[in-house]
């Protein structure tokens, strides 16, 4: 499944004027991966890849 998706900005802007964190809405995707809101997940940075993760420790993918 792959669909794209705008970061829109969330929260306040800091003294520099400028928003600092944004949000994306996910609801489909976490559906179809088995995850709801308030699951805990792992999430790593991978040079242009955010990749996220169910938080079940025996079973983490390292390789991606």
């Amino acid at each position: 499944m792959v669909r794209k998706k705008k970061l829109s900005p969330s929260g306040a802007k800091g003294e520099d004027g400028e928003y600092h964190n944004a949000h994306v809405n996910l609801e489909d995707e976490l559906s179809v991966a088995g995850l709801g809101i308030g699951d805990e997940v792992f999430v790593r940075v991978r040079e242009d890849k955010i990749i996220i993760q169910k938080a079940d420790p025996e079973d983490v993918e390292h390789d991606f």
